[in-house]
């Protein structure tokens, strides 16, 4: 089997170095250092920008691969015309254990991702550590009458892993810690019953099924907006331009900025 991982070819989403140079240049050409650019100004600079659909398209496929989104990705492929850099059906897999984490059957969830990849779970003792702990949590969530098998499991399974591994211990003892309630969702540590607690498991899976597959972790989205926060960073940093910001990346609301002594209203991009 070659292990060897090929970076993922698609549509360019960064410009060259020399064209952020030139763009930065035209910046100081126009407005001159530190001086401050007003929302309708800063719009009008963004709109020059807009990058080509087909650009857009293809952030948007690579985000529905990443997430496990198969459904939305098959009507998006017929909606855009994108063709998607990997074959749909290899999400499956990866909604089938999300689906299993969600019903709380993690003995499936072992067997299925040990049929995709064996060395998934051989390499990453965290991560099979967090399946088997979530296991017990799932043994609590059913009640009183799980508790000898909760404990059972725990001591056969947990506690050797725990042993060796000061970490684990702190995570095993705080699930255990559900069984001394009466109503543990209720409880200092209900989290752990949680759907945020499932959704945590998701995730890490997720992420190991991916590496495990040469495909990235991370969506691409997720890398423009950290570019966005470094580049509006060494705009005022470096070449000491006031402009509306945006930090509010959920919204994408300008931030307000100072002009002349007076506050620019926080606006919609």
């Amino acid at each position: 089997k070659n292990n060897k991982c090929f970076k993922e070819k698609g549509e360019p989403i960064d410009e060259p170095k020399h064209r952020q140079q030139q763009h930065c240049q035209s910046l100081l050409d126009e407005f001159g250092p530190g001086s401050s650019i007003r929302i309708q100004d800063w719009k009008r600079i963004l709109e020059k920008q807009t990058p080509p659909r087909k650009v857009i398209d293809a952030i948007v496929m690579n985000y529905l691969i990443v997430n496990g989104e198969k459904d939305v990705a098959m009507a998006f492929v017929k909606d855009s015309g994108q063709k998607p850099l990997v074959p749909l059906s290899s999400i499956q897999n990866r909604m089938d254990v999300r689906n299993l984490v969600f019903q709380g059957d993690i003995p499936k969830v072992i067997e299925k991702v040990n049929c995709l990849n064996p060395s998934i779970l051989e390499s990453e003792p965290r991560l099979y550590f967090m399946l088997q702990q979530q296991h017990l949590i799932e043994l609590i969530r059913q009640g009183p009458d799980k508790i000898s098998e909760s404990l059972s499991f725990a001591r056969r399974e947990l506690a050797p892993m725990a042993a060796a591994n000061e970490e684990f211990l702190e995570e095993m003892e705080q699930v255990m810690a559900l069984l001394a309630f009466p109503e543990p969702s209720k409880s200092a540590v209900g989290h752990l019953l949680s759907h945020e607690q499932r959704q945590k498991v998701v995730s890490a899976l997720n992420t190991a099924i991916l590496t495990s597959q040469c495909q990235s972790k991370d969506p691409r989205l997720l890398y423009l907006l950290q570019r966005l926060t470094f580049v509006q960073n060494q705009l005022k940093d470096r070449i000491k331009l006031n402009f509306p910001t945006i930090s509010d990346l959920a919204s994408a609301a300008f931030d307000k900025i100072e002009i002349g002594g007076k506050t620019s209203e926080k606006k919609k991009k």
